[in-house]
């Protein structure tokens, strides 16, 4: 990297950064590293609705509001029966298609930094990358599952050792773990698919990286020997790591450094069992690789962690006791400062000659309270032919005929009933906010919900009393406000964008005074 004398566009998602938070404390400032270059203040960036991953993502590349771009939320569907949206939905391979390149409506930088004869390369960013297609360019992407803890039974295998299996929970997959247990030294192997780790009763997790059809799969674990015939294999959250475009997923040249989390992050939440996924460190060194092996004129980088420990903490953070928000804001001003070391790490890495956009797509705010909409049908008798599904703020239903006569009205009573913020927009309305009318991807109903609120799509209490925190709410809150800054002889010139969808127009800017020699 340091003999490339072309200059590089670098752009950085924070995802879910919050412009207070990096102003207050002086993140992400390359200065800090590269002295020389010229940088803007922090700007906050007005999200789009609903104010969530996919739709903002997809608003950054394309420079259009969902209506344009056709990314509705973070989870929709389009022409699937009621039965294969609801077989698909929890299965996280099936269903991760609003992070797909090939679900944009719209043409996006990645096509028109091809018409500019630019190369591009993609580290876990939103719609850069494409199942089965020859058009896509070098990229990864991640999804996980959650933990959880197996019981595996034992066979004795020779007077000294015991053998066992279990199939291993993946997205879209499920390998095969070997287990044998030396009762002569109490070492525990578990492999499977050319990896191979070893740990003893009640040792600290590793890190298992494991090949599987779609990619790379990265688990932490751990083990405790019940007894002689059965062992607790202690699972943390599992990421697989997909590859597209010629860019391989596996951990290459850092043997068992894979995506996953050793250890449970957000502690000062209680009552959950999450690793991060992937991990900072993780990203910050498949983007380093992707610079080193793929050259890109153009690299798209994604951090997720601040999401991530901001949905568990932020409510925690706000409306906690004074000692439980000191610990919550704590782990939460780490984890920028973990990202920070990372990008810092990465600028370094590209030099002065680089030019850098650093931004995040929507900010967060607490919740106190799900609604979930299919527990309302279900009580209502029409979860045989309807679902609903969607986003934090906005959810679609999805039904295999016209919903008939009466029944819309019935529907949207019983969910005002449920709570009174709960509405249904009209056409206009949603013409209004940016939503498409008339296509698929929205369902036959859009129901929307108020701020402090967020729907799930499981069939638990229609009701329920939280402590949590999301994104997604109209881009009129102000808690919704992204983060825009750059860095860079070019990248330092225009002004910031008033809102996300006017990102797209930067950085073609950035990249003409870019090619000028500016």
């Amino acid at each position: 990297m340091s003999g490339r004398q072309q200059r590089r566009l670098v752009v950085i998602c924070v995802d879910g950064g919050l412009p207070g938070i990096i102003r207050d404390h002086g993140f992400f400032d390359l200065r800090t590293v590269l002295p020389t270059v010229p940088g803007t203040a922090v700007h906050e960036l007005r999200s789009i609705y609903p104010s969530s991953t996919a739709p903002s993502h997809a608003s950054f590349l394309t420079g259009t509001h969902p209506n344009g771009h056709g990314i509705v939320g973070n989870r929709f569907w389009e022409r699937e029966s009621v039965a294969e949206i609801r077989r698909r939905a929890d299965d996280p391979l099936s269903a991760f298609h609003p992070y797909e390149r090939t679900s944009l409506t719209a043409p996006s930088l990645l096509d028109w930094f091809a018409q500019q004869g630019a190369s591009a390369a993609a580290v876990h960013f939103p719609q850069t990358f494409a199942r089965n297609t020859r058009a896509a360019i070098p990229a990864c992407y991640c999804l996980y599952a959650p933990a959880r803890d197996l019981v595996v039974p034992l066979s004795p295998a020779g007077d000294e050792a015991a053998d066992g299996r279990v199939t291993l929970p993946c997205p879209g997959h499920e390998p095969t773990l070997y287990l044998r247990l030396d009762q002569r030294t109490g070492v525990i192997t578990i492999g499977g698919a050319h990896a191979v780790v070893a740990v003893t009763d009640g040792s600290p997790p590793v890190r298992l990286d494991v090949a599987v059809p779609s990619g790379s799969l990265s688990v932490a674990v751990s083990c405790l020997l019940l007894d002689g015939n059965r062992i607790l294999l202690k699972l943390g959250t599992a990421v697989l790591t997909m590859g597209f475009g010629g860019l391989d997923p596996a951990p290459r040249r850092r043997g068992g450094d894979g995506a996953a989390s050793l250890r449970v992050e957000y502690t000062a939440s209680p009552q959950h069992d999450f690793h991060e996924s992937p991990r900072t460190e993780w990203v910050e060194r498949t983007a380093l690789d992707v610079l080193d092996e793929h050259d890109p004129d153009v690299l798209f980088v994604r951090f997720n962690q601040a999401d991530h420990a901001q949905e568990f903490l932020y409510w925690h953070a706000v409306r906690g006791t004074a000692g439980e928000q000191g610990h919550a804001w704590q782990q939460i001003l780490d984890t920028y400062a973990r990202i920070d070391a990372c990008v810092q790490r990465i600028a370094e890495a590209v030099g002065e000659q680089g030019e850098f956009l650093l931004f995040s797509d929507h900010g967060i705010d607490y919740v106190e309270t799900h609604l979930s909409p299919n527990r309302v049908l279900a009580d209502l008798g029409l979860a045989d032919r309807m679902v609903f599904q969607g986003d934090s703020n906005c959810a679609y239903l999805y039904a295999d005929a016209p919903l008939g006569a009466g029944v819309e009205e019935r529907l949207g009573d019983a969910l005002r009933a449920l709570d009174p913020s709960v509405g249904v927009p009209t056409p206009a309305d949603r013409a209004r906010w940016g939503l498409p009318v008339g296509s698929p991807r929205v369902g036959r109903m859009t129901v929307t919900c108020g701020r402090h609120i967020e729907f799930q799509y499981g069939e638990a209490a229609a009701r329920a009393d939280v402590a949590s925190a999301s994104h997604g709410h109209f881009p009129s809150d102000p808690a919704m406000n992204g983060f825009y800054r750059c860095f860079g002889r070019a990248a330092a010139l225009p002004g910031p964008p008033g809102d996300i969808t006017g990102a797209a127009s930067v950085v073609r800017a950035i990249w003409s005074r870019m090619a000028r020699g500016i």
